[in-house]
Formats: C-alpha cells, sequence, structure tokens
C-alpha cells in the first residue's frame, strides 16, 4: 500500500465537565486528508455543534475556552445514548 492510497481521518471533540459527571459532547469535528504532491491535502469536513443534557450549563470558562455559547447549542441535536 502506498501513502498516495490511505485516508486520514482526525476527529475533534469539544466537551464541558460538569462537577461529578462525565465529559458531555458540545462539539464533533472531522477532516478527511490524502497525501497529494507531497503534502496532506483537505479532502472532506465535518462538523456538528451537539446540545448536552438540559441539567449541564456552559460555564464562562467553557464558552471562553471554545468559542460555543448555550444560543448556538440551543437547537442543537442531542447527543445519543
Amino acid at each position: 500500500m502506498e501513502l498516495n492510497d490511505i485516508t486520514f481521518v482526525v476527529i475533534d471533540f469539544e466537551t464541558v465537565t460538569p462537577a461529578g459527571r462525565r465529559p458531555e459532547p458540545t462539539e464533533v469535528a472531522a477532516i478527511a486528508a490524502r497525501h497529494r504532491d507531497g503534502a496532506l491535502t483537505e479532502t472532506a469536513r465535518f462538523t456538528s455543534l451537539i446540545r448536552p443534557p438540559e441539567d449541564v450549563t456552559l460555564t464562562p470558562y467553557d464558552i471562553a475556552q471554545t468559542g460555543i455559547t448555550p444560543a448556538m447549542l440551543a437547537d442543537a441535536p442531542a447527543a445519543v445514548r
């Protein structure tokens, strides 16, 4: 298999971690890339906001760190459990 035959996918999650609970996702993003002409070239991209459970609030720290606000999450789909 050649390097040019491989698609690399990088996945990134943003989460909030309420005290005493597991992290709750607020965003997922993925980028696919292939090796072309000596460099990785983006071939696809996906991103989606994820609404946390009703009892999970974003703190000022969460908002400053991610740039994601409660208003942005209001109409986002909830995480599938």
